[in-house]
């Protein structure tokens, strides 16, 4: 009862910092119709009978902005606390682990697929899907802690940027002349270095190892970048940022932060 009541006075809070009053703040359970549009879209998305799809689980959240925690670095997300559900649905009939998750608001207007929460293994889904081994960056330079690659065109040669444990930030830019310039682009506190890999635990970016998030293409190649700790690679779309979780955008964004002003993000 008394966990009950702690997580109606969190929800309550949060919806008073949102905008909503606590009178608004959403019940334990969404209405059914919502369930069954989030099962109508799984089903049209991954190709599935609805009738083999359930729920295996659903929660109150309060997504931290208006995008559901899914806006990436899109400047056009509300920045408001937005409360919702998280609905995970399973085929408990599929001879493979089959999971989708959808993120809602607290009216359903907003009914988004979570692809990094999301668990699909034997589909012909292609996001996301496995980094390919041909595209997998080589290991991490010695005492490297992080490193992102940003690839713009199949012509121009990939730039990289590298956090080490001693605080430098470094950009290696190959040149036209077939060098690579490098320099340093600034040093954070020993501080800084120990907040930013306790992010990466506390994101849990392990979870998202070899998963490429950047779709198959016969046009013009997409941006990407390839973002790497000495335990885990994903691939990125620039466009498609606003498609990602928000532990990932988290990180996205306190290495943007970290780059331009050697500060992280304050803890709510």
């Amino acid at each position: 009862m008394g966990r009950r009541r702690a997580m109606g006075y969190w929800l309550g809070a949060y919806a008073l910092l949102a905008g909503v009053s606590p009178l608004q703040a959403q019940p334990s359970v969404p209405p059914a119709e919502l369930v069954q549009r989030a099962i109508a879209a799984a089903a049209t998305q991954f190709g599935e009978e609805p009738t083999q799809i359930t729920v295996a689980k659903v929660q109150p959240r309060v997504w931290s902005d208006g995008c559901l925690g899914l806006g990436g670095l899109r400047p056009n997300c509300p920045e408001r606390l937005t409360p919702g559900w998280e609905i995970t649905l399973t085929n408990p009939n599929a001879p493979y682990p089959q999971q989708w998750v959808y993120r809602t608001n607290q009216s359903g207007s907003l009914l988004l697929w979570d692809a990094a929460g999301s668990q699909m293994i034997g589909t012909l889904i292609q996001r996301p899907q496995r980094l390919a081994p041909d595209d997998q960056p080589p290991a991490l330079p010695e005492s490297a802690i992080f490193r992102v690659i940003r690839q713009t065109t199949l012509d121009r040669p990939p730039q990289t940027t590298l956090l080490f444990r001693d605080g430098r930030i470094v950009q290696e830019t190959p040149t036209q002349r077939g060098d690579t310039l490098t320099r340093t682009l600034r040093t954070i506190s020993p501080a800084l270095v120990t907040e930013f890999t306790t992010l990466l635990e506390e994101r849990r970016f392990q979870r998202f190892d070899g998963i490429d998030f950047v779709a198959p293409s016969t046009t013009v190649p997409v941006a990407s970048n390839i973002i790497s700790t000495p335990t885990a690679t994903v691939r990125i779309a620039e466009a498609n940022e606003y498609r990602l979780a928000s532990d990932l955008v988290a990180v996205l964004r306190a290495w943007e932060m970290l780059i331009e002003r050697g500060q992280l993000p304050k803890k709510p």
